[in-house]
């Protein structure tokens, strides 16, 4: 018997809007981690947004993934693009990243206990896929944007240590 996720029969279990806050999170903690200007700050935030998009379209059959971006969500995130246009402060960096990380991992818990194998990785691959968009936006905007990081696919290192940490919190296999 199978218990703790969707059998099939059950009806689909209500996250509270925790695994859309984890990909608003972890996607923040990628675009301000190493900031990339007024213009590609905001590229990165609106690449956020159309990456929760795609991934939804992606994956239309799995209604965790359609829940990764709502309107609430997408208003906050036009919010943090907006509060972080300037260089943020390394606190305020720190305790978004500490909120993410902390988001992510309850989001991981959360899937693991109510959601089938499947779905909870399709969920955590989504999140990944976008946070990588979003560093790979950031690091397209200058010639000079990027160093000693994943140079092939265009990732700072700074980024990198991002995406692997939401990895890590997460609790998904991501190949780099």
């Amino acid at each position: 018997m199978v218990t703790g996720f969707n059998a099939g029969t059950e009806p689909e279990a209500d996250d509270d809007g925790l695994l859309a806050q984890a990909a608003a999170l972890a996607g923040t903690m990628v675009a301000i981690v190493r900031h990339s200007g007024r213009s590609g700050t905001r590229q990165e935030f609106d690449t956020l947004i159309s990456g929760l998009e795609e991934v939804a379209l992606e994956h239309p059959e799995n209604v965790y993934v359609q829940r990764l971006l709502n309107a609430e969500t997408r208003r906050q995130i036009t919010d943090y693009a907006k509060l972080y246009d300037e260089v943020p402060k390394q606190n305020q960096v720190n305790d978004v990243k500490m909120a993410a990380l902390n988001r992510c991992a309850q989001a991981a818990e959360w899937l693991d206990t109510n959601v089938s194998p499947e779905d909870a990785a399709i969920v955590k691959t989504s999140i990944l896929t976008v946070c990588r968009q979003v560093a790979t936006e950031s690091s397209e905007e200058g010639a000079m944007s990027f160093s000693a990081g994943d140079a092939e696919n265009n990732v700072d290192v700074a980024e990198q240590s991002a995406l692997d940490e939401v990895a890590r919190a997460l609790g998904a296999v991501y190949v780099t």
